[in-house]
């Protein structure tokens, strides 16, 4: 998987930006109550997901979580394209002013953007550095259709091809344990050798892609392209130290253990 800069797809951006002069019961921001901006940022921007088509036609997602972390997914006609986490924090100025601070987890950049909100979109403005975001709101898929998704994800599986690019290796392996409470487990090799890792796991408010963190700070982040009851396929990008085992980015074929 390509990584992307977040300058990058600062740079990029372009959409359609769309106000309305009154409050709506859809709207993100209802920018009639008596909140201050600060509040209504802590509460609007973890519900639902917020979208934008860059000029080069690809599409991104950022997610905000009430945890105080933050994903970036870009897309293209392909699938996913990049993946960059971050944390958030409203800094208040006054009642109707505040400011987003954005921070890379990997420490490569941080933002503190001024806030326009309206009803259904979101600006966010660096003016000493030029960048201009218009972010637009959209509803994440329900998250009764997420909690049935994760239960169906929380099991063991196994993988029923032949998971590695290199092709000589005897018994080759590739098992996922997802567990309830968000913790999994990777493990992989072969007859000669075994490797088991550790980590976090949750799945993206689109209900589309599974993010995986490895205790090491290692993310991958998988597109579920079939889930049922027994059967699952993803698609990414198997990152290992040991280069035998790493991938391209593949469909990996599972069954239920």
């Amino acid at each position: 998987m390509k990584t992307l800069t977040f300058g990058m797809l600062l740079a990029c951006f372009s959409f359609i930006f769309s106000a309305f002069a009154t409050a709506d019961t859809s709207c993100a921001f209802d920018l009639n109550e008596n909140l201050t901006l600060t509040h209504q940022l802590y509460r609007s921007l973890p519900d639902g997901v917020w979208a934008a088509e860059t000029q080069n036609g690809q599409k991104a997602v950022l997610q905000f979580h009430p945890s105080g972390t933050a994903d970036w997914f870009t897309s293209n006609a392909k699938g996913l394209s990049g993946y960059k986490d971050f944390t958030w924090a409203v800094i208040p100025i006054s009642e109707e002013e505040a400011r987003l601070e954005l921070a890379a987890n990997d420490h490569s950049e941080s933002f503190t953007f001024e806030v326009e909100p309206a009803c259904q979109s979101l600006k966010l403005s660096e003016p000493d550095r030029g960048f201009v975001l218009r972010l637009e709101h959209e509803t994440a898929e329900s998250k009764a259709v997420r909690s049935q998704k994760e239960t169906l994800l929380a099991a063991r599986w196994e993988n029923t091809t032949y998971p590695f690019d290199l092709k000589s290796m005897e018994g080759a392996y590739l098992k996922y344990n997802f567990q309830k409470n968000g913790r999994f487990e990777r493990m992989l090799g072969c007859a000669s050798r075994n490797i088991k890792e550790a980590g976090d796991w949750w799945l993206a408010k689109d209900g589309l892609h599974l993010v995986m963190r490895l205790d090491n700070g290692e993310t991958t982040v998988a597109e579920i392209k079939y889930l049922e009851m027994d059967e699952m396929v993803l698609k990414h990008v198997l990152n290992c130290e040991e280069r035998d085992f790493a991938t391209g980015d593949r469909d990996f074929f599972f069954n239920r253990q």
